[in-house]
């Protein structure tokens, strides 16, 4: 493990003692997870390490929905899972139409040396991924904001995955083929493969 890992490693355990261990942190992913209604929250610390010892500190936020996650699943078997069906990143602040926090969302720091910045990413966490959690909690609401390119979510032709699996979720096939219309033929070829695949698999 890097001193870049072993940094941010050190700052999410901390990060989750912070929040009274509602969140539970995976190492290997350098992850914080918590339960949810429909299945959890999910925190990624990430940022540039290319420098190191001056590294860049960010974060994932997104919320993976179990029937989401099951779908998932029998479209694409079990390579490589989502860790979010809907997320956005920290640098994003500022594209988040009527988000209320305003402070700090990326740090640059030299891991020699480096500052206490464990009360500030906990309020950024408080000020951005929170709101968040709170917004998108239900499947349907996400599914519709991120097929409606809601500014709070990373979206776009590039998710049609995530869209696949939310819509197979909410058992709303219809949606994903009148959304599929407004994506780029790559992306839309790249989509209808997948369901008539699955198509006949099943039949």
């Amino acid at each position: 493990m890097s001193a870049a890992e072993k940094y941010n490693v050190k700052l999410g355990e901390a990060l989750a003692k912070e929040f009274d261990s509602s969140f539970k942190f995976y190492r290997s992913r350098l992850e914080l997870r918590r339960n949810s209604i429909e299945g959890h929250d999910s925190i990624v610390l990430s940022g540039s390490h290319k420098f190191s010892p001056h590294i860049s500190v960010r974060f994932y936020f997104g919320v993976n929905f179990a029937k989401a996650r099951l779908a998932e699943k029998e479209i694409f078997g079990d390579a490589n899972p989502a860790y979010y069906h809907i997320h956005q990143y920290s640098i994003n602040r500022n594209h988040m139409i009527g988000l209320d926090y305003k402070g700090p969302f990326t740090w640059n720091i030299n891991i020699q040396d480096p500052p206490d910045i464990l009360e500030e990413v906990k309020k950024a966490i408080e000020g951005m991924a929170l709101p968040f959690f709170k917004r998108f909690s239900n499947l349907r609401d996400a599914r519709d904001a991120k097929a409606k390119r809601d500014s709070w979510c990373l979206s776009g032709d590039l998710f049609w995955h995530h869209i696949l699996a939310m819509d197979m979720a909410l058992n709303d096939m219809a949606h994903f083929n009148e959304w599929k219309k407004t994506i780029k033929p790559f992306y839309a070829k790249q989509a209808e493969k997948k369901i008539l695949g699955l198509k006949l698999e099943n039949a």
